[in-house]
């Protein structure tokens, strides 16, 4: 029997296969999801960061390789969603910065 890839837990305690250290933080920020699918205006929570990269909560399915337009308190960031899973009813999107540009969040 198959398991999606996008429906699949966590891999807890297994070895980190990342490059970089995550650091845990909480914060909310609005996103756009300007390819393939459309929407703007959605909120996310960001769960933790690395040198380059996100990991999100949102509540709907991403694709990945999906591009986005992350709002911050003092930036935008565009970003790729590189996965996208569900879990505990939400889904964690991991997202690699393509770029950074100064300004505000919208209200």
């Amino acid at each position: 029997m198959n398991n999606s890839q996008w429906s699949r837990r966590p891999h807890y305690g297994c070895r980190e296969r990342r490059a970089e250290s995550r650091d845990r933080c909480q914060g909310a920020v609005i996103l756009d999801v300007l390819a393939p699918h459309p929407r703007r205006a959605v909120s996310a929570d960001v769960v933790d960061v690395g040198s380059g990269g996100l990991r999100l909560t949102v509540p709907f399915f991403v694709t990945p390789g999906s591009i986005l337009r992350i709002h911050l308190s003092e930036a935008v960031v565009q970003a790729e969603v590189k996965y996208c899973s569900c879990e505990a009813r939400k889904y964690h999107v991991g997202v690699g910065v393509e770029e950074i540009c100064g300004g505000a969040a919208p209200q």
